[in-house]
């Protein structure tokens, strides 16, 4: 039996910098900005090796990049990359809602890493080229992409693209997702649905198809009382397997919730 106590300090060091440049088109009745980024980064010592993880740009800045909360990745790295986005400008002048977002950004390390998992692309000197699109069509119709390119600019590794609609008593949004090479392996295609049958109840329903089976992974219906300090709902989720020979897997459950202090759920039927 071992009864030391075994203690780790990690440390990183970082130095942020942007770059706010912009543009105003009165002719256009546009207002764009530019934003360079760079993050210098400094990890002394080793970490240890880890699984899984991935880059994207909501944590390409993040002096910590991996999941795990206690490992930091080590090493000399620098995060390079920009913003661009362009907002309505009112007649006033003031600058109004966004209309379009563009980043992107890459990390570049001194060296390689294998401790860090190839899924994040962080174990390579040139990580993939990571970025988001958001484009406010017109004010119900939003569309989202999120992707990873490979450091060659061939290949896209991570495909995420998001769909909204909204509408005064309806809620539709579909989104496809596609991971493959380094990153993972999976296609699949999700709905959801959400309708309001008056200002206090909902009905929502969801769906989920992986595409690489041709088959349905799950579909979820609930139903929803809200007001102003609760929220009380009944859910059905019928889960399908790739097994053919196991059934499906069929769940109902009752949620209440005290807004905004605690969520109680029941025990799931089957």
């Amino acid at each position: 039996k071992n009864n030391k106590t075994n203690s780790e300090i990690n440390s990183a060091f970082g130095y942020f910098s942007k770059l706010g440049l912009y543009k105003e088109d009165i002719i256009n009745k546009s207002f764009s900005t530019l934003t360079p980024k760079l993050l210098l980064r400094y990890a002394p010592g080793h970490m240890r090796s880890i699984e899984g993880g991935r880059l994207n740009y909501g944590n390409l800045y993040n002096l910590n990049k991996v999941d795990e909360l206690d490992v930091v990745e080590s090493g000399l790295s620098t995060s390079i990359g920009f913003e661009y986005k362009k907002n309505k400008l009112e007649k006033n002048g003031t600058i109004g809602a966004e209309t379009l977002s563009i980043s992107a950004g890459q990390v570049v390390s001194a060296k390689e890493n294998m401790d860090i998992p190839s899924s994040t692309s962080l174990d390579q000197r040139f990580s993939d080229v990571v970025g988001e699109v958001k484009y406010k069509i017109n004010k119900n119709i939003n569309l989202n992409y999120n992707f990873a390119i490979d450091q060659s600019y061939k290949d896209f590794n991570y495909n995420e693209i998001e769909t909204s609609f909204n509408f005064e008593k309806a809620k539709f949004n579909v989104s496809y997702l596609q991971e493959q090479n380094h990153v993972g392996n999976q296609e699949y295609l999700q709905s959801n649905i959400d309708y309001k049958l008056n200002n206090s109840t909902e009905v929502t329903f969801s769906t989920k198809r992986n595409i690489l089976t041709s088959s349905a992974e799950f579909y979820n219906l609930s139903y929803n009382y809200i007001n102003d300090c609760l929220k009380a709902g009944i859910g059905y989720r019928r889960e399908f397997y790739n097994d053919r020979d196991i059934e499906p897997e069929n769940t109902l459950m009752f949620t209440i919730s005290i807004i905004p202090f605690a969520e109680i759920n029941s025990p799931s039927l089957r």
